[in-house]
Parts: C-alpha cells; structure tokens; sequence
C-alpha cells in the first residue's frame, strides 16, 4: 500500500529505491501489455513505489533480468543459446537472436515510460552468458567453432562470443533511448 511504502520511505530515507520488475523466471512486476506479467498479480505495486517516490523526491530503478529469461525460452525456445552439445539451453537467451527486440526493448520501454523510471539495472548478463553455439553464430564465425579450451581457435571463439555480448547490449541501450 501507499502507507506502508511511505512509512518504509520515512525510516530508511533513502536516496533511490529498486524494485525488483523482473527476475530470471521471466516474469513482469507489473501489469503489462507486452507480458508477461507475474500470474495472480493482484495490484499494480510498481505503480504505487512510483507514486510514493514521486511524492517524496526518491529515486525509483528498477532490477531486470535481461539475458537469462526462462519464460522468454519456454514460450520461445528457438530464442535460447545453443551449448556446445547442440541441446537448447532453458535458460539463457541467445544474443544472436531476435529476444532483446522482440521482448526485452518492448517490456524495458514499457515500464520506462509506463512509470517515468529514474533507470534500471540489467542483471543475468555477462556473468550469464555462455559461448553460443547457435546456427546464427556458427554462421557469423565462419568456421567450425571449438568445442571446448583444448581445441585449436578456442581463445578466437571465446572473444568473438564477447564482440557479440558487448553488441548485443550496445544494440540495446541504444533502441531503449530511442
């Protein structure tokens, strides 16, 4: 409630506050047209932290998990990072693939301009991710990636895996300030 956000504000008298909008399972903190939102939410509590905040000068960020979306590979397991067994990953997205714009941008978005965030933290990235072994990737190395750090050209495959980390959030900084 209001109340107990201003009463929880009025002791810490912090100077941000996060809430936490998304964590690994996938799931939103909020009431969400782009989805999904956490099932058997019952009040929309980000919009109350913004309200409070708002009211009292206080920062609001918000904690969101970006690369590691389980429900984003449930509902989409052609968007997982494929390791090097070839078996889809149920966890990790694979930045080679289209989940930053077709789901990431839209919910970061979203809650942005939905309660005029102040920022947000993107957590389950690089300490995340995992060499890709996705036919995108194979493509765009250009050669029989190695399989493990005994085989020649591991060190080449690992900093390509990198460069493409570092686009992929690149890319998406860039289109959520768009």
């Amino acid at each position: 409630t209001e109340e107990m956000v201003e009463r929880l504000l009025q002791a810490a008298k912090p100077d941000f506050v996060q809430y936490d909008s998304k964590g690994h399972p996938g799931w939103l903190g909020w009431p969400s047209k782009v989805g999904p939102s956490a099932p058997g939410m019952v009040k929309d509590s980000l919009a109350i932290w913004r309200k409070v905040t708002a009211r009292r000068g206080v920062a609001l960020y918000i904690h969101f998990s970006g690369v590691w979306d389980s429900e984003a590979v449930k509902r989409h397991p052609e968007w997982a990072r494929v390791p090097p067994d070839g078996k889809k990953e149920d966890r990790q997205t694979s930045t080679f693939g289209p989940y930053a714009d077709e789901l990431m941008i839209p919910q970061l978005r979203e809650a942005a301009t939905k309660y005029e965030l102040d920022g947000a933290w993107v957590d389950g990235e690089c300490w995340a991710t995992s060499p890709d072994y996705c036919e995108a990737a194979r493509r765009a190395f250009g050669k029989e990636p190695p399989k493990s750090a005994k085989d020649p050209g591991w060190l080449e495959w690992l900093e390509f895996n990198r460069a493409q980390f570092r686009k992929y959030v690149r890319h998406y900084i860039d289109e959520v300030h768009k």
